[in-house]
């Protein structure tokens, strides 16, 4: 006899406490700090909702689109983040004064940012090539349209999906470009049947490090069935054959209609993930379940369960999964009743045995959680908490970290049904943005997740010096948002602050002996990092030098100390004042009957050098 429900959850909420237990033993958390309630706008009460997020990974630099009242309408505005510092923001509409909906952008190299509007049916696009450079006009890319989604791969391919209401398309922009170029032909699975015309059937797409795309959409069937239809894209051709992922029959039951894609691909586009939902039927129960389909090449893998329940089971909403390049990463679904399962897949497309129950609080969830995997294989994830703030977990390797609340109470509830938004870089600097407060008081608001300046090492020697090298030089730290400002501090003490990679010594005067010295890299907001601690040896004194002299007869035996207590001294060169010298510390030389100047020269191993005379009389 199937177990009642709720014990169900239970038993998979200890399994999933015990087994996070241990990992979190053997898991190092997110080295990075969160930094809630940096207001990015206003206050203003014409603040209306967030339309996405992006940042590219290897710098770090992104932004987010947003609408908001202008001129008494909606227009589509952008706040870019920069070095980990929000700038003004930028409306990228400007040109064009009917109210703009749905906005989304994506995130390139450089500062490179393209965002995406539809203005009156009309699907526009703006690219910004880089941090130093401003927005070009509108571009009209499709019409009619609805619904588009937009992303950008590692190489600055970017693909914007959209629905014209009855059939899904496709645009392509190539690296460096500014004009998208369109995609052959209707993507549909059928295009005399309705493609991506209602929010839960919107497009998705996700863009690979080659450059080429997956996209996935709903569409009604012939059989009456909402679908779930994926092509790939390459360039400006769609594959031959779109993939139904709709199931037909899955643990027993009968497929019906699916909905709510999301597309992820890896750095290789061969391999992918399609998640999405489903309702199945055992004749007596409907259940909507959250299902992922995994590409490999050009055919799509058996459907995997990814809700973390068993049977009977709830039904849940939208699922949503992030995934790095090999393929890691994770998936967030919500129950309908509100609480919320996380489950892990590794490089191997392996998924965890057990699901992680992230919220402490249940509240029932409408659209999609915001979700982001670094290629550090470092995540986040969000969701509302029934006090009206934001909650979220990190995520490091396949564990998650415990939950911890990322909005300020004073700023006011946020908005959820007005968009929350999260984006970050291959090291886990990142944010989350939505909007706070009501009236005008509404804000639009990011918790940043600035991560503390990476592990970074100085240029050093083990060997002394005559005098120091003329800069003292580090390597650079593994931080994206690269605006850092480094401290040398020798024998404990700060001596200059730079923003090079190297610091002069000219004006250190430093003694001879043995100093300490390391640096500190801070950035923007006042974190931290120091290198080890290496030795800078300086020895500018020359070794000390004692003469003494035994005779017998006319032989006279020389006795050197050359002693230096930092470098070391050489062998000494005695000239013995008739002509002739040698090497040594200890010397017979015969001599003939007279008065003699006997000449030491004692060097260091840094070339510093001591001459000492003694008189030697030979009878």
């Amino acid at each position: 006899m199937p177990e009642p429900l709720p014990f169900r959850r239970r038993l998979i909420a200890l399994a999933a406490s015990a087994t996070v237990a241990l990992l979190l033993s053997t898991a190092a958390s997110a080295p990075a700090a969160l930094f809630p309630g940096e207001v990015v706008d206003g206050p203003n009460p014409g603040i209306l909702a967030v339309g996405g997020a992006d940042m590219d990974a290897a710098d770090g630099a992104g932004g987010v689109v947003y609408l908001r009242e202008d001129g008494g309408a909606p227009h589509v505005f952008v706040a870019r983040i920069v070095d980990g510092v929000w700038q003004p923001p930028e409306r990228v509409d400007g040109a064009l004064a009917p109210p703009a909906s749905d906005p989304v952008i994506a995130a390139g190299t450089g500062g490179r940012l393209v965002v995406a509007w539809v203005t009156e049916g009309v699907l526009y696009a703006s690219v910004r090539q880089s941090r130093t450079s401003g927005w070009s006009g509108p571009q009209a890319v499709g019409a009619p349209a609805t619904l588009p989604a937009i992303d950008m791969g590692f190489n600055d391919n970017a693909y914007l999906v959209w629905s014209t209401g009855e059939d899904v398309h496709a645009a392509r922009l190539p690296r460096g470009a500014t004009q998208f170029q369109p995609v052959a032909g209707p993507l549909d699975l059928d295009p005399v049947r309705r493609a991506g015309g209602q929010p839960n059937l919107r497009p998705s797409v996700a863009v690979s490090a080659e450059g080429l795309a997956l996209a996935a959409w709903g569409e009604v069937g012939a059989d009456g069935r909402s679908h779930v239809v994926a092509r790939r894209i390459d360039g400006t051709r769609p594959s031959p054959v779109p993939a139904d992922l709709t199931v037909d029959e899955l643990d027993g039951r009968r497929g019906g209609d699916a909905d709510a894609p999301m597309a992820t691909i890896q750095s290789d586009s061969s391999f992918g993930w399609v998640v999405f939902r489903q309702a199945l039927s055992d004749g007596e129960t409907t259940t909507l379940r959250a299902i992922g389909r995994h590409m490999r090449g050009s055919l799509f893998e058996p459907p995997v369960i990814i809700d973390g329940q068993g049977w009977p089971a709830e039904s849940v909403g939208w699922p949503s999964m992030a995934i790095q390049g090999t393929g890691t990463g994770f998936s967030a679904v919500p129950l309908q009743s509100g609480p919320i399962f996380g489950m892990a897949v590794n490089s191997d497309d392996e998924w965890t045995p057990f699901a992680t129950r992230l919220d402490s609080a249940p509240v029932p969830v409408a659209g999609r959680l915001p979700v982001f995997y670094s290629e550090d294989k470092n995540g986040m994830v969000a969701w509302p908490a029934p006090d009206g703030m934001l909650r979220m977990r990190f995520v490091t390797g396949i564990a998650f970290q415990p939950e911890q609340q990322i909005t300020k109470p004073e700023l006011g509830p946020v908005d959820w049904g007005a968009g929350v938004a999260m984006a970050g870089d291959r090291y886990l600097n990142g944010f989350v943005v939505a909007i706070q407060g009501s009236g005008a008081e509404r804000r639009l608001v990011s918790a940043v997740n600035d991560r503390e300046p990476g592990n970074f090492s100085p240029w050093s020697s083990s060997r002394w010096y005559r005098e120091p090298p003329a800069r003292l030089s580090w390597r650079e730290p593994k931080e994206a948002w690269g605006d850092l400002r480094y401290t040398l501090e020798i024998d404990g003490r700060a001596v200059g602050t730079t923003r090079r990679l190297s610091y002069p010594t000219r004006n250190l005067r430093l003694r001879s002996g043995v100093h300490l010295w390391r640096v500190l890299a801070i950035d923007s907001r006042g974190q931290a990092s120091a290198t080890p601690t290496r030795l800078l040896k300086i020895d500018r004194d020359p070794p000390n030098v004692t003469i003494s002299f035994r005779r017998s007869g006319r032989v006279a035996t020389i006795d050197v100390r050359a002693i230096d207590r930092d470098s070391g001294s050489k062998t000494p060169q005695v000239f013995f004042g008739d002509g002739t010298s040698a090497w040594g510390r200890h010397l017979r030389h015969a001599y003939r009957p007279g008065r003699y100047t006997v000449t030491v020269r004692a060097s260091d191993n840094v070339g510093n050098v001591r001459t000492e005379r003694r008189v030697l009389v030979i009878r």
